[in-house]
């Protein structure tokens, strides 16, 4: 493994301000730096606002990728000089501080694998780094090395110099700053050549140039050859260069079994055993908001999702029926008005196999411009699916008229969807 170079300055003690401070992410950088012995303020739209004073006196501003250019915060950093940087190139620098570290990146499934990794190798004190919750917990900022999900969005992950380098997958997402699945793959190839060692699925492995890389898949050196739903976890077999090696995984899915298959890659390219890649999988719960029971409501089990691209949604409805759920209404919140219309007919695909709602669309970034719910359930009713778009207090309604009908609703979608579940969920669902 390579030890990274330190950032000039990153030990010294100073003034750090985040502008968009409440973002998972955000929060974890919020931990290192104070770790560190900084000072750290920040702002976010959901908490005051931004405004110029803020970032004065500060030594460096670190902002998300939902803050527009013409922010306030950043506007005023730049005239006065203050060092300014995106989160990604942070998270970046934080990286290079740790002797050796592992970037966990794909269109699909990394919060999971990331997670799950960090569970294989607890033993090896990692620092944890994920774009979002686990068991309520939002990673740890310190440890021996660094396990971190790389996204991809806006080529943040290029900054990146991992010792180890996952791709679990390649698919054309965030379309308001990628042309097309070739600039997507130009993008990993990029992230490949900077890294150490790669664990590419092997359809991907003769694309990138240079260095070593590991192969999971049918034709790799890893892959998940079977899975069996069992209970409200699977037993999965992965071929491994050491021969067939059988695990317990506290997560359904044959997806999340992909997963799996990774992370043992990644592990063993790590230098972790079989007896370690064993219990860290059987301890790995799930991540918050990824096929998360979180309690009943009219007698159906009712799930907390983040899928919120066509691949994603079709393998949790697939997750579903696994589990031995039949009846599966859907509530669904698009991402973005932009992204919803260069996906609309995979989304209408996957809604006509089942019962569905669709909620109004979540405007991350961008405008208001592109397609809505309303033609997203249009079309999934052309396709002869069961769907109606409608606001969130309706919504709830239906749900719960619907609810005894069903034996699961899944809440789905990366942005607030959540917030219809105290509208659904009985006074006796427990918290999970």
């Amino acid at each position: 493994m390579r030890n990274a170079e330190v950032p000039h300055g990153i030990y010294n003690a100073m003034r750090v301000h985040l502008t968009g401070a409440e973002g998972a992410g955000m929060k974890w950088l919020a931990d290192y730096y104070r770790s560190r012995g900084n000072e750290v303020s920040g702002s976010d739209l959901l908490t005051g606002g931004h405004c110029a004073a803020n970032v004065r006196g500060a030594d460096l501003v670190v902002y998300s990728a939902a803050v527009p250019t013409d922010n306030a915060e950043l506007v005023e950093a730049k005239r006065s000089g203050i060092r300014t940087i995106c989160r990604a190139q942070a998270l970046a620098e934080a990286a290079a501080c740790f002797g050796e570290s592992i970037a966990v990146a794909g269109t699909h499934g990394k919060t999971t694998t990331t997670c799950m990794l960090a569970e294989i190798l607890r033993p090896y004190r990692p620092a944890v780094f994920f774009g979002g919750t686990y068991k309520g917990g939002r990673g740890s900022a310190t440890g021996e090395l660094l396990i971190a999900e790389a996204c991809e969005y806006k080529r943040g992950f290029l900054y990146m110099r991992p010792s180890i380098a996952v791709v679990l997958n390649v698919e054309l997402d965030h379309t308001d700053c990628y042309s097309s699945l070739a600039d997507v793959k130009d993008a990993f190839r990029q992230f490949v050549d900077g890294a150490g060692i790669a664990v590419l699925p092997d359809s991907l492995a003769s694309e990138p140039g240079g260095g070593h890389c590991v192969t999971v898949g049918r034709t790799g050196g890893y892959a998940c050859i079977d899975c069996v739903c069992e209970g409200g976890g699977s037993r999965v077999a992965i071929k491994t260069p050491d021969g067939v090696k059988r695990f317990k995984l506290s997560v359904p899915g044959r997806h999340n079994a992909e997963n799996a298959a990774f992370a043992v890659a990644a592990a063993r390219t790590f230098g972790a055993d079989y007896r370690e890649i064993e219990e860290g999988l059987i301890r790995f719960t799930g991540a918050d908001r990824r096929l998360q029971r979180v309690g009943t409501t009219g007698g159906a089990v009712v799930f907390s999702d983040y899928a919120h691209h066509p691949t994603e949604l079709a393998a949790s409805v697939a997750a579903y029926r696994e589990a031995g759920f039949k009846h599966v209404l859907v509530v669904f919140q698009p991402h973005t008005h932009e992204r919803l219309g260069r996906f609309m007919d995979g989304f209408a695909d996957v809604l006509s196999g089942v019962r569905s709602i669709v909620l109004p669309v979540f405007r991350a970034r961008g405008s208001d411009e592109g397609a809505t719910s309303e033609e997203l359930a249009e079309r999934v009713r052309e396709r002869g699916g069961d769907c109606v778009a409608l606001p969130l207090a309706e919504a709830a309604e239906m749900i719960k008229k619907a609810a005894p009908e069903c034996d699961a609703v899944a809440v789905t979608g990366a942005g607030d969807n959540e917030k219809i579940l105290p509208l659904i969920l009985d006074q006796s669902s427990p918290n999970e």
